[in-house]
């Protein structure tokens, strides 16, 4: 007898069939054992009547969640009052015959039975291999399967070849220190951040490429949409005339995401109450400056100098593209070159700036991309300039000096589409096995206890590079273990009243970061009818831990650095000097309120009691 699948059970009523799979649940009731078996196709549930069959019953009792069995049975339609209409095979059950236990489980760490996986993000990882299992964390994946597959359809469809890219590069691909060094034999070498330099050197044989390849970046981030490890969809076509025909392809490929999503995916978007973004027929394009001016007049936020949108900034734009556009989607072209990589092209109207663009959604960076220079003389020069090593893109160069056509690309990250698409909390329930800061599989302070928290220390070197950056003076603090306003102000010999006191909080369902003086306390009332909010309240140490890689306590004011939109009460620019912990129990900074409230630029409300 041939197995039979967990879905087919529908097209096999009064036949004996075999079944196999993972116990999902089981419901003794007396004389009767219900068990929801779970095999590769879904859920069906099996019977077990001990006056029928007493030996299979007695089996059937040792079962636990996740033991491994197969059994063969007799199909029966369910009577009318007994459907189960949230399944696909709920007009049917099996009748078990006979049973083997075929792999015990050992007893779960946690409920997997509901619909809903109850832990936090740390136990979510700690248990990997487990709570793939639940079926709406499989769903995460399989919708992100459908993403893959359509890029690849995608691009075959407009004649692009996919090729493999190599992940061990002799050199950094855009230059800076965000990569990760190996020891290849006797040679230095590095994780590449990209896909790039092969992308561009295919297009000279192909003309049109594409590959879906793993990328790293050893970027110091403890936010929620980064990752130290992630798979990048990366194109590259050559013969273009400008850079919006680029943009032309990306407008066109997530279109045919989205739909691919909401045809085949239309009961996971439900679980997860959401849908695929609303697009108008054309997505909306800015130039930098274009957007930067719409934002200070909708916000008064004045970010037009900066080279890059913030956070709060690529939110405002993204509510200004539905509202006003009908898009949820919106590209932003024309960033500065100094902030582009060495082979952007810059705009021959203007060379201060480039031809390149983001894909903003949702409030959030989708897909990033631009023309680049084709001109040997011209990169060559242009990866000096950068002071990179020219013999180290020799392979790359080859490429350009024995002729490439006009050309450009881009690159979406495949745990970020799936995160914004589904509405999760952090890209790491997005990412089948997680790499960021904390983690590579388990936690690294469980496996290297003697070791110092990288998020920890790459917060308080975030925050004082910056400060650095921008000739700020400051004190640094080092000081036992602090936990309360009063500690922390006598461990830095300080007044209480400077201590700038982090609460990360939800405004209707929204995370955010409140600053206020220490010896203050919030207001919520004041706060929901200054914001219009309907609901405030703190999160707890676990929310905290994800949205932040932070402990409750050590949180920064700087909720710029981790994707927060923040609000300073006007407590802080009362006071001349503020003080707080940076990211850790054991190290603090002070420096001028004046100075923090530039750099953080939050929202200045008066929300205290």
């Amino acid at each position: 007898m041939s197995r039979v699948l967990a879905k087919e059970t529908t097209d096999k009523i009064s036949e004996k069939i075999e079944l196999a799979g993972w116990v999902d649940a089981i419901r003794l009731h007396g004389k009767l054992i219900f068990i929801d078996l779970r095999d590769r196709s879904g859920i069906v549930q099996v019977v077990i009547n001990k006056g029928d069959n007493p030996q299979v019953y007695s089996e059937a009792k040792r079962l636990k969640p996740e033991h491994v069995v197969s059994l063969t049975g007799l199909v029966r339609e369910r009577d009318a009052g007994f459907i189960n209409s949230t399944i696909p095979t709920g007009t049917v059950e099996v009748e078990a015959l006979s049973l083997t236990i075929l792999s015990e489980s050992q007893p779960l760490p946690f409920d997997m039975s509901g619909s809903e996986l109850e832990v936090n993000l740390s136990t979510l990882l700690d248990y990997r291999s487990l709570t793939l299992r639940h079926k709406k964390v499989q769903s995460i994946f399989r919708l992100q399967e459908t993403i893959v597959q359509t890029f690849r359809e995608t691009m075959k469809r407009l004649d692009f070849t996919e090729f493999q890219a190599p992940t061990i590069v002799a050199s950094a691909t855009e230059g800076g220190s965000e990569v990760f060094p190996i020891r290849y034999y006797d040679y230095d070498a590095f994780l590449a951040q990209s896909p790039q330099l092969y992308k561009q050197i295919m297009v000279s044989i192909y003309e049109r490429v594409f590959t879906v390849a793993h990328a790293y970046r050893a970027e110091p981030s403890v936010t929620t949409r980064h990752l130290s490890e992630y798979v990048g969809m990366d194109a590259e076509m050559g013969f273009i005339k400008d850079f919006s025909e680029v943009m032309d392809v990306v407008e066109l490929l997530v279109k045919d995401i989205f739909l691919a999503i909401a045809e085949k995916h239309s009961n996971e978007l439900k679980v997860f109450n959401t849908t695929v973004p609303v697009v108008s027929e054309r997505i909306p394009r800015l130039k930098l400056k274009e957007a930067q001016q719409i934002i200070f007049e909708r916000s008064g936020r004045d970010n037009r100098t900066e080279p890059d949108l913030e956070p709060e900034d690529e939110r405002e734009i993204c509510r200004w593209a539905k509202e006003e556009k009908g898009s949820e989607l919106i590209f932003i072209t024309h960033y500065p070159t100094s902030k582009r990589p060495f082979y952007t092209y810059p705009d021959p109207k203007d060379p201060e700036y480039t031809c390149s663009f983001d894909l903003l959604g949702r409030g959030v960076e989708w897909v990033t991309g631009g023309q680049r220079i084709h001109e040997y003389d011209w990169l060559a020069g242009n990866i000096e300039k950068r002071g990179l090593n020219r013999k180290d893109f020799e392979t790359y160069l080859q490429a350009f000096r024995w002729g490439m056509p006009p050309e450009g690309g881009f690159c979406l990250g495949l745990e970020r589409i799936t995160q914004l698409v589904l509405g999760l909390g952090n890209v790491r329930e997005a990412s089948l096995f997680p790499r960021d800061m904390e983690r590579v599989d388990q936690r690294l302070s469980l496996l290297q206890p003697n070791k110092k928290s990288l998020v920890t220390a790459a917060v308080y070197e975030k925050i004082t590079e910056l400060l650095k950056g921008k000739k700020i003076e400051y004190q640094a603090f080092e000081h036992e273990p602090v936990f309360t306003s009063e500690q922390a102000a006598k461990a830095r010999g300080t007044d209480q009243k400077e201590g700038a006191k982090a609460l990360v909080m939800y405004a209707d369902d929204n995370p955010v970061l409140l600053v206020l003086s220490a010896t203050l306390k919030v207001d919520n009332g004041l706060f929901k009818k200054t914001t219009g909010s309907k609901d405030l309240r703190m999160a707890t140490p676990e929310e905290v831990k994800k949205l932040t890689g932070i402990e409750v306590g050590a949180v920064p004011p700087f909720g710029n650095l981790m994707n927060l939109k923040t609000y300073f009460d006007t407590s802080i620019s009362e006071n001349e000097m503020s003080s707080f912990n940076a990211g850790s129990h054991t190290q603090s900074l002070r420096l001028k309120s004046k100075d923090l409230i530039d750099l953080v630029k939050p929202e200045v409300l008066l929300f205290s009691k």
